[in-house]
């Protein structure tokens, strides 16, 4: 059973990211450098209702300009949860000031009002709000709080994005809001933040502190030392088409949350994230509580990981770091050592997910198991069974006969015992250098580049067969099938070549034999091919296979030692192409093919 990791975050990266990026890096620069990074601004500004907004390059360096901002100095008290990433209490810090730390509510996670309140002094100016793992602060309480003592507040709304509190959004309510756009976030950018608020006066001041202190008069003279936590065109392009998808991105979450949620109601000893009356969630990340005493957290993180599930512990409690005297609160360190961060990224599917349950399921009912071994489903089971069906066949071979005008010929898939032949290699090495027109890097290729190429095919690149086009025991060129996107059942033909001499047809008669084969063995719909122009030969015979172009790409040519490459030009009309990419697809006969989407 194959089954590769299944990670912890990732982003949803669509076209649309792609081509907000592409625009940026040709024309954000000079006198359009902020236009796309004030559509992100202005973008955050009508997600959170906030008025004013500061695009920066982390939720770290928003903290710091915001807290410098509310003026504060040495020797002031700041309230902060106990439970959160480090940049919070570092952020304090960074202006002389002293994190308080304080303890949690059991069931969000976010800071508690209560233990809050106990721990304010004469010294304390503000407190900050951390939206923790995507459920939202209780902030009534915060607030009033604040608004007893005189205290400001900035709420870290990072986690929190798309989730909201008795119907307002996560950072509309504290005097700052501060986001991060990093790449295991629900939004992303890369890297970069936000700063958000509605208060002209402090958003003049951090607008001047994020300008370097320099002066709104004269460009090249300062009135104070400020900071540079300056935001890339490139990264403000991406954050936008981010936040333009917000509502697809939340729907996403919600589904993956509600796919654990089924699957584990009924578990004892654990549950999930709460969903309370008064919030609704964005779900960032899907947490497991462990309440049975009996369940160790640091082992079943171990057992998951061994089981290709790379579930994570929960955040430190920060004061229990070196640089800080350890705070009283249990609620902090309990979900701390009880609390589990499940695979929660957009790129999830149901099946990933019912591997993981059925996996936790598992090693509860038998604690003694170092891992899970549980049947995968859907296109996940198919994938598995895919990738050990390729890796038999490298090993032991695999021998597809087919007929033309009236003669016996096969493919054959290339082993491991193939590439130890000399002769083979050099054979290899003569149909690369023949077709290197169909190659975006035409270099030199040497025997040893060879062996490594196919060393690479047998032991590392598993969704890949390549057959040789065999009549007995003479070669007349080689066809394989690979880039598998197996949840839709598609993959791409590779590597086709057919030496001058082989009878007439024998190409086309190969290609139907492998797509017959893919079908019928494998379980494809729609195979795809990747074709230069300038390639007609191919081009003919994809054409003639009932392959369609859907789209095509701008390539220009760029030298490199011992060759050139072509390389995709995404901005066509500021350079003229040195070739084009065709990509064909075509659709085989399977209508009822079981597992697909």
């Amino acid at each position: 059973m194959i089954i590769d990791p299944i990670l912890p975050q990732g982003p949803s990266i669509t076209h649309h990211e792609i081509e907000h990026v592409t625009s940026a890096c040709a024309t954000g620069w000079n006198m359009k450098s902020g236009s796309y990074i004030n559509a992100f601004r202005q973008t955050m500004a009508q997600i959170t209702g906030q008025k004013h907004s500061l695009a920066l390059s982390s939720c770290t360096g928003a903290m710091h300009i915001a807290l410098a901002a509310l003026g504060l100095k040495p020797g002031h008290e700041v309230l902060v949860p106990d439970l959160a990433d480090f940049a919070v209490a570092a952020s304090v810090t960074y202006c002389g000031a002293i994190p308080v730390f304080c303890d949690v509510d059991p069931d969000t996670l976010c800071l508690s009002a209560e233990d809050a309140a106990r721990k304010i002094t004469p010294n304390t100016r503000a407190l900050i709000a951390v939206h923790l793992y995507g459920q939202p602060c209780r902030m009534t309480p915060l607030m009033e709080l604040a608004a007893q003592n005189g205290l400001f507040v900035l709420e870290d709304a990072t986690q929190g994005i798309g989730s909201s509190y008795n119907g307002r959004p996560a950072g509309s309510f504290g005097h700052f809001a501060a986001f991060s756009f990093k790449g295991n976030k629900s939004v992303v950018a890369g890297e970069g933040g936000m700063l958000l608020t509605s208060d002209d006066l402090l958003f003049d001041r951090a607008a001047r502190l994020a300008a370097g202190g320099r002066s709104s008069d004269n460009p090249f003279a300062y009135d104070f030392i400020g900071f540079n936590y300056s935001i890339s065109a490139l990264q403000a392009a991406l954050g936008f088409a981010q936040t333009s998808r917000l509502d697809d991105l939340m729907a996403k979450k919600k589904k993956i949350h509600s796919w654990y949620r089924e699957r584990l109601a009924d578990m004892p000893g654990i549950r999930l994230n709460p969903v309370p009356q008064d919030s609704q969630p964005s779900f960032l990340t899907n947490l497991l509580f462990i309440d049975d005493q009996n369940i160790q957290r640091s082992k079943m993180i171990m057992q998951l990981h061994a089981s290709n599930i790379l579930a994570e512990p929960a955040y430190f409690p920060i004061s229990s770091m070196p640089m800080f005297k350890q705070a009283q609160t249990p609620a902090a360190h309990a979900a701390s050592v009880k609390t589990i961060c499940l695979p929660s990224g957009h790129n999830r599917t149901e099946e990933e997910v019912d591997y993981v349950c059925a996996a936790i399921r598992q090693l509860i009912a038998e604690p003694g198991r170092d891992r899970a071994e549980v049947p995968p489903s859907g296109w996940l089971k198919y994938k598995s069974d895919t990738l050990e069906f390729f890796a038999k066949a490298k090993k032991y071979g695999l021998t597809i006969p087919f007929e033309h005008n009236g003669h016996s010929y096969a493919l054959k898939a290339v082993t491991a015992a193939d590439i130890q032949d000399a002769e083979l290699i050099k054979k290899f090495v003569h149909w690369r250098e023949a077709s290197s027109i169909a190659f975006l890097a035409r270099t030199a290729v040497t025997e040893e580049s060879m062996r490594q190429i196919l060393n690479n095919y047998i032991t590392a690149v598993r969704d890949y067969i390549l057959f040789f086009i065999a009549e007995d025991e003479h070669l007349y060129g080689q066809v394989g099938l690979n880039d598998f996107a197996f949840h839709k059942h598609e993959c791409c033909i590779d590597g086709l070549y057919i030496e001058s001499h082989a009878p007439k047809g024998l190409a086309a008669a190969a290609c139907e034999t492998i797509f017959t084969w893919a079908e019928k063995s494998l379980n494809i719909i729609n195979i795809f091919n990747h074709v230069v122009a300038s390639n007609k030969k191919v081009r003919l015979l994809a054409a003639a296979q009932g392959f369609r172009e859907i789209s095509r790409t701008a390539l220009y040519r760029e030298e490199i030692p011992g060759g050139e490459i072509f390389r995709p030009m995404y901005m066509p009309g500021h350079d003229t192409p040195d070739e084009y990419l065709l990509i064909c697809k075509k659709t085989l006969n399977s209508s009822n093919t079981p597992g697909t989407e």
